[in-house]
C-alpha cells in the first residue's frame, strides 16, 4: 500500500558535511563570515581571538559595522541553508552598491568548523524605521547534531529581538565559543599568516613610490571592487591571540627590482603588459629599461577581464626577519571584489607552474652557477633567469562584473578548472614569462661589455694586425635600394678555441726552451709577452664558449629526444596517409551520397591539409637530423637551403596569406657547413619576417656575388621596421617584440637572431640589418666568405 504524502527529511549532519567538513581550513571559514559583514555595508570588521590555547575558554569574536539584520532577515538570510536572499535584483549591497561576495547561502555554516557555539548580536540599521531592532541569537551545533533530522529541533536555536532608539549604531557582532580543538602556537601562527593576506596589501594597491620605480604605471590604482564610488572601502584588523606582529612591506618594496602590470580591461579584446626596472636595477644594468607589450584577449568574449600588480626580486634577500617574513607573503595571490581566493599563491602552491620550471632546470647546479659567475663576472643567467614563486609577489585584482565565467568551487578555495580559469592563467602567467625575457636582456650587455673590455685589453697586448680596405663589387638591387660604403675589414677570423690553445702551449713551449738554452733578457721578456697575449686570447675564447655552453646544453637536452621525435612524426605520417586514402576510397563509394558525401569530402579537404603538415615538418627534421646532415661540411647551394626552411613555415605564410618570393641565384654557395646549420640561420630569419609581416605581407630573399670571391643573401619583409640606429639590440639574448614566450624551452626568448649570429660567426660570415628596398620595411644581409 502506498505511504501518503511522501517527502523529504534532512539529517542534522548536514552541517557537518557543509561546515566543518567541507570548508578546507579554518582561515576559509573566518573569511566567509568576514564577506558576510562586508556584504552587510561594514567599513571596519575587527577580528579578535582570545585564549586559543584553551578549547572551553577560547573565543574567536568578529565584529564589524554593517547595516546589521532584523529577525526576518536573520531568518531568511542566516538562518535558511542555500538561501536565495542574495540572488534577488541586482545582487547588490544597499548603501555602497557593493556587489555581493557569496551567493550559495552556505558561508555562514563555516562557523561550524572553528566552534560548537555561535552567538549573533545585530542591531540593524535600516532607515525607513523609526527605531533600530536588535536581535540576540544562539545556535548550539552540538545539541543540534543530537537530533536525527531537522524537523525535531526546538530550543537549539534561540531568537530573541529587542527595539532600541534610533541613535543606536547599527553592526554585528558573532562570537565563537567552544571551540573544535586547542590551538597549538604553530597552528595559530599559520592561520593568522592566511588572515594577513585576505585583503590586497596597501603597497599594490596603488603606484609605487618614485625611490623605488622612475617610470609612471600602466595604472595607477587598479579596480580591485565594483560599488559605487562614495564606498570608503572595509579594513580588517585582527587583534588579541590574532595580534599580525611586525610588518616589513616598506622593506620588501624596497628590494623590489622589477614591477610587471598587466591590463586585461581597459581595451576591449587586448591585454597590456608594462615591464619596468627598479632604481636599483638601473644602477646595476644602465641598459634596462621599461618595456610594453600588447597581445590579443585569448578569450575575448567572456573574459575574465582584469589588472595585475606583481613585484619582483631577483636579489637574496639579507636580513633574516625580512626573508621569513617576505617568504610568508610572496607569491602571486588572486583576489576576487578585493577578497583573497584560497590558495593561489599560498607557500607550496604552484598554479602558474613558475616552480615546476624551475625543478625542470635542477640539473643546473651550484657549480655550474658558480662558474658562470667567475667567466663572465655577472650572472651569466640567461637560463637561470627564471625565478621561483618566493621571488615574487603579487596581486591579480578580479571584479564579479568582468569575470562572470570564473566559478568559485564549493569549498570556496579555488575556481573551477575550465576555459576561463585557463585564460587567466595564461594571461598571468604571460607577463611573467615577459618578465623573465626582459630581466635576462638587461643583463646581456652587461655580459659582452665585460667580454669586450677583455677582448679589447688582449687586442692592446698583441701585435697590431693589419687591415685592408674590402673590395666590394655591388651586389644586383631593387630600384632604390641603398648602395653600401666600401669599409675597413679585419682580414683575421677571430680564433676558435682549439686555436687559442695551440697558439698558447707552442708559446709556453718555445719560452720554456729560450730559458733552458739561456736566452737574453730581452729574448725572454718577448716571448713571455707573446705567451700572455696568447694566454689572454685562450681565456677569451674559453669565456666564449662558456657563454654558449649554457645555451648548448637546453639544446642538447632537446636532440636527445629528436631521434625518436622524428620516429613517432614518420609513424603518424604513415598513419596520415592510409587514413587519408581511407577515407578517399570511402567517399567514392556510390551507396554514399548528398550530405554525407559532402561531408566525407570536407573531411578528406581537412585530412589532406593534416597529410602536408606532416610532411613538411618530417622533411624538415629529417633534413636537419640526419646522420647525411652532420656527416661533413660541404658548400651549399643557398637558394635550396632556403627553399628547405621555407618548408618549415609555410602553413604559418598560407594561414597569413604571406608571399614568399626566393630570388637567390641558383649558383650562390656557402663556405664548406653542414646542411642543418644553413637551414636553422634561414628558418629563424624567416620566422621574424613572417611575425613582422603580418597578414597578407610579402617576404622577398634576394643576392648576389661579391668581388673578394664571397656571396652576400639579402632578406626583407613588409610590415613592422626596424629601427637601424638601434638594429644591434636585436642581436643580443632575449631582446624580442614577441608576447609567445616558453622560458623553459626558450621559444619567444628573444634567441633565435642570437644563435645564427653565433652560428655564422663560426664561419667568417657577417649578418645585420640593413637600409631595405623601397617596397620593403626590413632587410637582413648576410655575408658569406667564399
Amino acid at each position: 500500500m502506498p505511504l501518503s504524502n511522501p517527502t523529504f527529511t534532512v539529517d542534522t549532519h548536514v552541517f557537518r558535511e557543509l561546515g566543518e567538513l567541507l570548508v578546507g581550513r579554518d582561515s576559509t571559514a573566518l573569511l566567509e563570515l568576514i564577506k558576510n559583514a562586508y556584504d552587510a555595508d561594514a567599513t571596519e570588521i575587527v577580528v579578535t581571538a582570545i585564549n586559543l590555547s584553551s578549547r572551553e575558554r577560547g573565543e574567536i569574536v568578529v565584529r564589524d559595522n554593517g547595516s546589521g539584520m532584523d529577525a526576518d532577515q536573520f531568518q531568511k538570510g542566516f538562518l535558511r541553508i542555500a538561501s536565495r536572499f542574495k540572488e534577488g535584483g541586482a545582487r547588490r549591497s544597499r548603501f555602497f552598491r557593493r556587489r555581493y561576495t557569496g551567493s550559495k547561502g552556505i558561508g555562514r555554516l563555516a562557523a561550524h568548523k572553528l566552534a560548537q557555539l555561535m552567538e549573533v548580536y545585530s542591531v540593524c540599521g535600516d532607515p525607513s524605521k523609526t527605531s533600530r531592532e536588535s536581535l540576540l541569537a544562539r545556535i548550539d551545533w552540538e545539541k543540534i547534531e543530537e537530533k536525527e533530522t531537522l524537523s525535531q529541533l526546538k530550543d537549539e536555536v534561540t531568537l530573541d529581538t529587542a527595539h532600541l532608539g534610533k541613535a543606536t549604531k547599527p553592526g554585528t557582532v558573532i562570537i565563537l565559543r567552544r571551540l573544535r580543538r586547542a590551538w597549538s602556537d604553530k597552528e595559530r601562527l599559520r592561520f593568522v599568516n592566511e588572515c594577513r593576506s585576505f585583503q590586497v596589501p596597501e603597497v599594490l594597491k596603488q603606484q609605487l613610490p618614485t625611490r623605488v620605480v622612475p617610470a609612471s604605471s600602466l595604472f595607477a590604482v587598479p579596480q580591485m571592487r565594483d560599488s559605487n564610488s562614495d564606498d570608503p572601502g572595509c579594513d580588517i584588523r585582527l587583534e588579541g591571540d590574532f595580534s599580525e606582529g611586525d610588518s616589513y612591506w616598506d622593506a620588501l618594496v624596497d628590494a623590489t627590482n622589477w614591477v610587471l602590470e598587466i591590463d586585461a580591461k581597459s581595451e576591449k579584446g587586448v591585454v597590456h603588459y608594462s615591464i619596468t626596472p627598479a632604481k636599483s636595477t638601473l644602477k646595476a644594468y644602465p641598459e634596462a629599461r621599461r618595456r610594453k607589450f600588447r597581445h590579443p584577449h585569448p578569450y575575448p568574449q567572456e573574459g575574465p577581464f582584469f589588472q595585475a600588480r606583481i613585484l619582483a626580486r631577483d636579489e637574496q634577500i639579507r636580513k633574516e626577519a625580512l626573508l621569513r617574513w617576505s617568504r610568508q607573503m610572496s607569491g602571486v595571490r588572486v583576489y576576487l571584489e578585493g577578497f583573497r581566493v584560497l590558495p593561489y599563491g599560498d607557500p607550496g602552491d604552484d598554479w602558474l607552474r613558475i616552480d615546476a620550471d624551475v625543478a625542470r632546470r635542477s640539473w643546473k647546479t651550484d657549480e655550474v652557477f658558480e662558474g658562470l659567475v667567475e667567466s663572465d663576472g655577472d650572472a651569466g643567467d640567461w637560463q637561470l633567469s627564471v625565478l621561483p614563486n618566493s621571488s615574487y609577489t603579487g596581486a591579480v585584482f578580479l571584479t564579479q562584473e568582468d569575470a562572470p565565467s570564473l566559478r568559485m568551487l564549493v569549498n570556496r578555495e579555488g575556481f573551477v578548472a575550465d576555459r576561463a580559469f585557463d585564460t587567466l592563467w595564461e594571461i598571468v602567467r604571460r607577463g611573467i614569462d615577459l618578465l623573465t625575457r626582459t630581466r635576462a636582456a638587461a643583463k646581456a650587455p652587461a655580459r659582452i661589455r665585460i667580454r669586450e673590455e677583455r677582448e679589447k685589453a688582449r687586442q692592446e697586448q698583441a701585435p697590431p694586425r693589419p687591415l685592408v680596405e674590402a673590395e666590394v663589387k655591388e651586389v644586383e638591387r631593387p630600384r632604390g635600394a641603398a648602395v653600401e660604403e666600401p669599409q675597413l675589414r679585419d682580414n683575421r677570423p677571430t680564433p676558435t678555441l682549439a686555436d687559442a690553445t695551440a697558439q698558447a702551449l707552442a708559446s709556453i713551449r718555445d719560452a720554456r726552451q729560450l730559458l733552458i738554452s739561456g736566452g737574453d733578457k730581452v729574448q725572454v721578456d718577448s716571448r713571455l709577452e707573446t705567451t700572455r697575449a696568447a694566454l689572454d686570447q685562450l681565456a677569451s675564447s674559453a669565456a666564449r664558449v662558456q657563454d654558449s655552453a649554457a645555451m648548448l646544453r637546453v639544446l642538447a637536452s632537446l636532440g636527445t629526444q629528436m631521434a625518436s621525435f622524428v620516429h613517432e612524426i614518420r609513424g603518424l605520417l604513415g598513419m596520415a596517409v592510409a587514413v587519408h586514402q581511407a577515407v578517399d576510397r570511402l567517399r567514392s563509394d556510390p551507396s554514399i551520397r548528398g550530405e554525407a558525401k559532402k561531408r566525407l569530402s570536407d573531411v578528406y579537404q581537412s585530412l589532406g591539409d593534416m597529410r602536408q603538415q606532416i610532411e613538411r615538418q618530417a622533411a624538415y627534421l629529417v633534413d636537419i637530423t640526419s646522420p647525411d646532415a652532420r656527416r661533413r661540411r660541404s658548400r651549399q647551394r643557398l637558394g635550396e637551403r632556403f627553399d628547405a626552411a621555407a618548408k618549415l613555415v609555410m602553413p604559418a605564410i598560407e594561414r597569413r596569406g604571406i608571399q614568399l618570393n626566393n630570388d637567390i641565384p641558383a649558383h650562390l654557395k656557402s663556405p664548406p657547413m653542414f646542411p642543418a646549420e644553413l637551414t636553422v640561420v634561414f628558418s629563424n630569419l624567416l620566422t621574424n619576417a613572417i611575425k613582422a609581416s603580418g597578414e597578407r605581407g610579402v617576404i622577398g630573399a634576394r643576392g648576389g656575388d661579391l668581388s673578394n670571391g664571397g656571396s652576400v643573401v639579402i632578406l626583407e619583409n613588409t610590415g613592422a621596421s626596424v629601427d637601424l640606429a638601434e638594429a644591434e639590440r636585436w642581436f643580443l639574448p632575449f631582446e624580442s617584440t614577441t608576447t609567445e614566450v616558453d622560458s623553459t624551452l626558450g621559444q619567444g626568448m628573444g634567441l633565435g637572431l642570437t644563435i645564427t649570429r653565433d652560428l655564422l660567426e663560426q664561419y667568417g660570415a657577417t649578418i645585420r640589418f640593413v637600409e631595405p628596398s623601397a617596397e620593403f620595411a626590413t632587410a637582413v644581409e648576410i655575408k658569406f666568405p667564399e
